[in-house]
């Protein structure tokens, strides 16, 4: 009989998928001739901890090599991170979740930064499909009710499950933002999607860990999608030259669990398609609780 597995939205799951938009990455080459590299799992995790904690520093005191480990064993669903992240920090998440729910435009700007740095935006639509690989995890996800509240709107008011699975227009940053402040602050531990990473990324026998998964599949309906990018000094400076390390921090392979007594489910291979045969664009300014966006707005079939 096929295990049927719940695949579940948390702290690692989002991140498996983020890491999936991110920007082409340098390789060690660039780092030995003095430009570290940018996109590193590590260096987006730590990016997405400053959402929740704008002056975490933590990962500052720890050799690379236990950042690395960390990260890993936070994207696998092994742990919250360790103390090197805010995730298993009780103050820090409560306090995440009062700034959304009370001064939502700071942690809006904070995800836009880390979007900034981040995300492939580009014509390769990688922030597309991550949009909707999170949609659909929202919904295959029994365990969120579908009066859950979201803070995924730009003007910082929540809305449900049953509804966000309705919209037709969707700002990347707060509707990221939103799916962020969820996952990291549900009551949940982050050990509560180590399944559904087994089921995405089964194992090879030692090699690199794919994704296999088919979320983009699901959502089927047509979206427009909008971006909005916060006015600022470059998240680039903030983060990446803060982040200091001897080694480069590329860490882009899930470890390999042969060993582990569980048995990981297998999944499907996935080919994929997204064509827009209709995009259309314009721009228009927000200004607002002294916070300044842009938006730009791309009609996409989905």
């Amino acid at each position: 009989m096929t295990k049927i597995v719940k695949q579940r939205l948390c702290g690692g799951t989002f991140f498996t998928l983020f890491l999936r938009a991110r920007k082409a990455l340098r390789g060690a080459n660039a780092y030995y001739t003095g430009n570290p590299e940018p996109y590193s799992e590590p260096i987006a995790l730590f990016a997405l901890s400053k959402v929740i904690t704008p002056d975490w520093e933590n990962i500052f005191v720890y050799a690379d090599s236990t950042v690395s480990g960390n990260t890993s064993e936070y994207k696998t669903c092994k742990n919250e991170g360790g103390s090197i992240y805010p995730f298993g920090d009780e103050a820090a998440l409560t306090a995440f979740n009062a700034r959304v729910k009370e001064n939502y435009f700071s942690a809006l700007a904070e995800m836009c930064k880390v979007i900034e740095l981040l995300v492939d935006t580009g014509s390769v639509r990688k922030d597309e499909r991550l949009v909707k690989e999170l949609l659909a995890l929202i919904e295959v996800d029994n365990s969120i009710d579908d009066s859950q509240p979201f803070f995924a709107l730009e003007s910082g008011d929540a809305i449900t499950k049953s509804d966000i699975l309705k919209a037709t227009d969707i700002c990347l940053q707060p509707f990221l933002l939103g799916a962020w402040h969820f996952a990291v602050t549900r009551s949940e531990k982050n050990t509560f999607g180590k399944e559904t990473i087994n089921l995405w990324c089964p194992s090879t026998g030692g090699g690199k860990r794919e994704y296999k998964g088919n979320l983009a599949d699901l959502i089927t309906r047509n979206i427009t999608l909008t971006h909005c990018e916060a006015l600022g000094e470059s998240v680039d400076a903030e983060i990446v030259n803060e982040l200091l390390v001897d080694e480069p921090m590329t860490n882009d392979e899930i470890p390999n669990e042969e060993q582990s007594t569980e048995k990981e489910p297998a999944a499907s291979n996935l080919t994929q398609q997204v064509i827009n045969n209709n995009p259309t664009f314009f721009n228009f300014n927000v200004s607002g609780n002294n916070n300044n966006f842009y938006n730009n707005v791309d009609t996409v079939n989905i």
